[in-house]
């Protein structure tokens, strides 16, 4: 999967809550969500496991439909105090879709090579640098914070034990992430700045990723079955 354009690894993560939210449930939304966490299984979901997502003697592919469905368990908890048993199924596999996408998307979406086939279409690289930074935040910080609490750790800091032990050492771990995540921001703004970032200037791609005619072609006909099943819906 990874091998995929980045822009059709897009219109997947984006078709398919789509097609949770327009075809009739829960038919329509179990499929989908059964096709959003089967993609998490893939091979093609271990690339994002180099930012972060991979547990040392897992399978990457495993770590990411883990990720997926510890996402969307506390939507299901909130479903079912919010609304009756039906309710909550229906919504649930929607958003569990939804989630699951997310999260294949990050794990097998590089961000450099989102970032090169934007750039090669021309399009503005400020908005190239959003969707990068966007896909890359997740697995960026779930990283950050894996070091902060091994660091803890040898201070002494226990995060395990009782609901109290766990809270007094939220502050412990919450802070320095935090922290780290706005001094990274300072960082990375003067060093888009340095490159000229806000300057209109179009770059070249230095290795823009091949599209190849059939991924167009299937990106236009998941637009077009898009298309088609709202027609049918609201028909």
């Amino acid at each position: 999967m990874s091998a995929l354009h980045p822009f059709s690894l897009l219109a997947i993560a984006a078709a398919l809550p789509a097609f949770a939210w327009i075809l009739p449930a829960p038919g329509g939304a179990l499929a989908t969500a059964l096709v959003a966490l089967g993609l998490t299984l893939t091979p093609g979901a271990g690339p994002g496991s180099t930012a972060g997502w991979s547990t040392p003697g897992r399978r990457p592919g495993f770590v990411t439909f883990r990720t997926a469905l510890v996402s969307a368990a506390p939507f299901w908890l909130f479903l079912l105090l919010l609304h009756d048993v039906p309710t909550m199924v229906r919504m649930g596999l929607r958003i569990t879709t939804m989630v699951a996408s997310f999260v294949w998307l990050v794990a097998a979406l590089s961000p450099d090579r989102l970032v090169e086939a934007m750039v090669a279409r021309r399009w503005s690289l400020a908005m190239a640098y959003l969707f990068a930074a966007t896909l890359s935040a997740v697995p960026i910080l779930r990283a950050r914070a894996r070091r902060i609490v091994e660091a803890q750790r040898c201070r002494g800091l226990s995060p395990r034990g009782s609901v109290a032990n766990r809270l007094r050492a939220l502050r412990a771990l919450a802070l320095p992430l935090v922290l780290s995540a706005l001094h990274e921001v300072d960082e990375r703004t003067l060093a888009l700045e340095t490159r000229g970032l806000g300057t209109g200037v179009r770059r070249t791609p230095l290795a823009a990723p091949l599209d190849r005619t059939a991924e167009r072609a299937g990106r236009w006909a998941l637009l077009l079955l898009c298309l088609a099943a709202l027609i049918w819906r609201l028909a």
